[in-house]
C-alpha cells in the first residue's frame, strides 16, 4: 500500500545550508549566553549547546529568525532544568521558520517544555520532554507541542508526566510523526485538528490514553482529515489521570488505548494495541463528551470516513482487566459490561446530514472496520438520543457486520513546496 508522500514533506531546503554559522555557547552564565544568542541569531545559525546539566530560570526564546538549528551534545547528554523557572510560560518558545531543535533534554518547565508556533519546516529531532517529580496536576500540559505549523518532522522523540499530552501537534499540516516514545502522561500521543498526517512506529505506552486523535471546537482550524496512524505499539496505558479538572483530556478512562473523538477521514492500521483495561479503541462524537460547543469555522461534531483494518487487539485480563470506574466514561463501560474491558467502541451518532443505509454511511463516508482479529469485543452504542445509561442499554447492539467495508486508503500528495529531507 503507497504511503503518504508526507515521507518528503517536512524540512528545510539545502539552501538554507549555505548561509549556516556554528556558535558554541559556554558553560558560563549559560542562561544569559543562550538567550542572547537566540536574540542575536542570523539566519541559518547552528547554536550548539554543550554536554552537561544547566539550570534556568526563565523561558528561552526565539522569534522571526529562519534556519536555525538548536541543537545540543545528544538527548543524554545535554540538560535544561527550569526546575527553578521564574518567569515566562514555556520552557523554550519558539516562532520561526526553518527551525531545528535536536539533541537535547528539556526538564520540569513552568509550562510547555517547547512550544513552536506558526512555524513553517519545523524537525523536532531527539528531544526528551520531561517533569522529574512524577505525576503531577500542576506540570506543563504539553512536552513538545507545535502548534498552526506547516511541514513538521517529528522524531526519536521522548515525553513523560505531561498534564495533558506528552507529544502534541496540533492545527498544523503535513506532518510525519515516527520513532517516538511517550510514556507517564495523561496523553501520550495527540493529533489535533489537524490535515495531513502520518504517524508511524511510535509507542505510547503506561499514559491514561495512549494515542488520541480529536477535532476540537472554537479553534481556528477546524476539521481535520487524512490522518493515518499505522505499525505503533500502544500497550499498558492504565496510568491515573492526574490532569487538572476541565481539560478535554480530564474525561479519559485509565486503561484507554486509543481515542478517536469527531474527526473526519482517519485511517488505523496495523498498529498494536494491549495491555488496555477499559477501551481498546473508543470512536466517539463531540456530542457524547456532554461538553457545550458552537459550530465555528464549520466545525462538525460527527465522525466518518474511517477505516480502521488489521489492527492487533490483546485487553488486560483477570482482575487487572476491570474497567476504570474513576472518570464517567468508565464507569459506563463498567455499568453496561460489569468487569469486562470492551476492545472497540462506536458511540453509533452519525452526521444526519450524511447518506446512510443500513446503519452506516454510504460510500466513501463510511466507517470500516475489519480483521481485527476473531476474539474482540465490540459495541455500538446506538446512543443517537439517548439521555442516559439505561436509555444507552437499550440501544447497544454488538453487530459488527454493518461496519465490515472497505473504503480507499488514504494517500496524499505535498505539491505545495519543493521540500527536501533535511540532512543536518
Amino acid at each position: 500500500m503507497k504511503r503518504i508522500a508526507l515521507m518528503l514533506m517536512v524540512v528545510i531546503a539545502f539552501s538554507a545550508c549555505n548561509n549556516e554559522k556554528t556558535t558554541k555557547v559556554t558553560t558560563d552564565n549559560i542562561e544569559k549566553e543562550l538567550q542572547t544568542k537566540l536574540i542575536n541569531a542570523k539566519d541559518g545559525d547552528i547554536i550548539e549547546i554543550p554536554e552537561g546539566r544547566f539550570s534556568f530560570t526563565r523561558s528561552l526564546s526565539l522569534n522571526d529568525v529562519p534556519n536555525v538549528t538548536i541543537k545540543g551534545a545528544g538527548i543524554d547528554k545535554t540538560f535544561l532544568s527550569f526546575k527553578d523557572q521564574i518567569d515566562g510560560a514555556e520552557g523554550i518558545r519558539i516562532k520561526a521558520d526553518g527551525i531545528t531543535v535536536e539533541g537535547f533534554t528539556i526538564e520540569d518547565s513552568k509550562g510547555d517544555a517547547i512550544k513552536i508556533q506558526d512555524s513553517k519546516n519545523v524537525v523536532i529531532r531527539a528531544i526528551n520532554a520531561t517533569w522529574t517529580e512524577g505525576a503531577k496536576e500542576t506540570n506543563g500540559a504539553y512536552g513538545l507541542y507545535p502548534v498552526n505549523c506547516e511541514n513538521v518532522l517529528m522524531e526519536n522523540c521522548e515525553a513523560s508526566y505531561s498534564s495533558d499530552a506528552g507529544i502534541y501537534i496540533g492545527q498544523s499540516r503535513n506532518v510525519l510523526m515516527r520513532n517516538n516514545l511517550a510514556h507517564h502522561n495523561v496523553a501520550g500521543i495527540e493529533i489535533e485538528n489537524c490535515r495531513m498526517v502520518e504517524a508511524y512506529d511510535n509507542i505510547a505506552e503506561n499514559n491514561t490514553g495512549g494515542f488520541l486523535i480529536f477535532d476540537m471546537p472554537g479553534l481556528p482550524q477546524a476539521n481535520g482529515y487524512s490522518v493515518k496512524v499505522h505499525n505503533n505499539i500502544v500497550r499498558d496505558n492504565n496510568f491515573k489521570n492526574f490532569s487538572p479538572e476541565g481539560g478535554m483530556v480530564n474525561i479519559i478512562p485509565p486503561g484507554t488505548g486509543m481515542l478517536v473523538v469527531a474527526h473526519n477521514d482517519v485511517e488505523i492500521y496495523s498498529n498494536t494495541i494491549e495491555g488496555y483495561k477499559t477501551l481498546g479503541l473508543a470512536i466517539v462524537t463531540f456530542n457524547f463528551t456532554q461538553r457545550p460547543f458552537k459550530t465555528e469555522n464549520g466545525f462538525s461534531p460527527y465522525y466518518s470516513k474511517l477505516n480502521i483494518y488489521d489492527n492487533t487487539f490483546n485487553r488486560k485480563g483477570g482482575v487487572a482487566g476491570v474497567p476504570d470506574i474513576t472518570k464517567e466514561f468508565g464507569k459506563m463501560v463498567n455499568g453496561m459490561f460489569p468487569a469486562q474491558t470492551q476492545d472497540i467502541l462506536i458511540d453509533g451518532i452519525f452526521n444526519p446530514d450524511l447518506e446512510q443505509a443500513n446503519g452506516n454511511y454510504v460510500g466513501d463516508n463510511r466507517v470500516c472496520i475489519r480483521n481485527n482479529g476473531d476474539d474482540i469485543r465490540f459495541v455500538n452504542l446506538n446512543a443517537d438520543g439517548a439521555k442516559d445509561l439505561g436509555d444507552i442499554k437499550k440501544s447497544f447492539d454488538r453487530d459488527m457486520e454493518k461496519f465490515d467495508c472497505t473504503i480507499p486508503s488514504i494517500d496524499t500528495e505535498i505539491t505545495k513546496e519543493n521540500l527536501v529531507l533535511n540532512k543536518r
